[in-house]
């Protein structure tokens, strides 16, 4: 198998970054589930969560550059004692803010406060939600998950998330339970909308279907079950040129917890730092000119096979 940059070069290509007009924030690896696709090995029992004097250096990043969209993720942001913080502010930063949820962390009664907050500020629910089989759900990520996600997303639905007219974006995203790719994102969608709409009423605005990152957690599952190497060959063998134009680290920039930048959050799992060489922290960047320079080379290594196979991860 060719490394991935070998593959560029075969097909004339080269990653580099357009406008950067995402800022990904990482919050902290701490999980209440521990699910095994996860590529950043995030679970119950990780300590790396972001502190508030990171959280304002991110916030005054934000308020010079003007992003369009800012993207929380974890683990589970919503076990980050500043999220709310987070979210009040950046909210007056850009036009548009997601969360990312596992949606089992909203059922405890602390989240109320935090999903009246997301409301109010209409801030979009990017979901996990792996499969409509209830045993594959809840072997990848814990027992008694789906029925927990269920759950979350009628109190979701409750909110107005997900309902015509709303302005209250709810989005799932699934991914395979195993080592191998993901059906079409158009028929995922609209089966997904049909089954959960005739057996539990729940709506949504869209899926989106990805394929698993080989780190973390999954690399060691795949590893460990025989699996990476064929899975590896299949990613490679799906490559997609043309996926390359739309894919998410020439648009974004990730910050990790401990506020070092990265280009997108799998780099940030394999601990390559933006650019591919010297770390460089949120704090740094005050005294730039702003965004980063369209035409800067992104570091890449053999995971990004994901994003690039078949209609790639944007």
């Amino acid at each position: 198998m060719d490394h991935f940059n070998k593959t560029l070069e075969k097909h004339g290509l080269e990653l580099t970054r357009l406008e950067t007009s995402i800022l990904q924030i990482n919050v902290g690896l701490l999980c209440n589930q521990e699910c095994r696709h996860c590529h950043l090995d995030a679970g119950p029992g990780r300590r790396e969560n972001m502190d508030l004097k990171t959280a304002d250096h991110i916030i005054s990043y934000a308020e010079k550059c003007g992003f369009n969209t800012i993207d929380i993720t974890g683990g589970a942001p919503e076990l980050n004692p500043n999220l709310e913080y987070l979210v009040k502010a950046l909210s007056k930063t850009a036009p548009k803010i997601m969360v990312r949820s596992n949606l089992s962390v909203l059922n405890k009664n602390k989240r109320e406060r935090l999903i009246e907050l997301m409301t109010k500020n209409r801030v979009a629910i990017v979901a996990s939600f792996p499969s409509l089989d209830e045993s594959q759900t809840n072997a990848q990520r814990g027992e008694g998950i789906f029925q927990a996600s269920l759950d979350a997303l009628h109190k979701l639905n409750d909110m107005g998330y997900g309902q015509p007219d709303s302005g209250l974006e709810l989005n799932l995203v699934s991914n395979p339970t195993g080592a191998f790719l993901p059906p079409s994102q158009e028929q995922s969608e609209k089966r997904f909308r049909d089954v959960l709409q005739r057996k539990s009423g729940i709506v949504f605005n869209h899926l989106y279907s990805f394929a698993n990152v080989p780190l973390g957690r999954f690399r060691e599952w795949l590893v460990a079950s025989g699996n990476f190497d064929a899975y590896m060959e299949k990613l490679a063998k799906a490559f997609n040129p043309c996926a390359i134009d739309g894919v998410m680290c020439r648009t974004l920039v990730s910050v990790s917890w401990d506020g070092y930048l990265y280009a997108c959050d799998f780099n940030l799992a394999a601990g390559i730092p933006l650019g591919g060489k010297k770390k460089v922290h949120v704090s740094d960047m005050q005294g730039m000119p702003g965004k980063l320079e369209p035409g800067l080379p992104i570091a890449t290594a053999d995971h990004c096979y994901t994003c690039t196979a078949g209609s790639g991860f944007t």
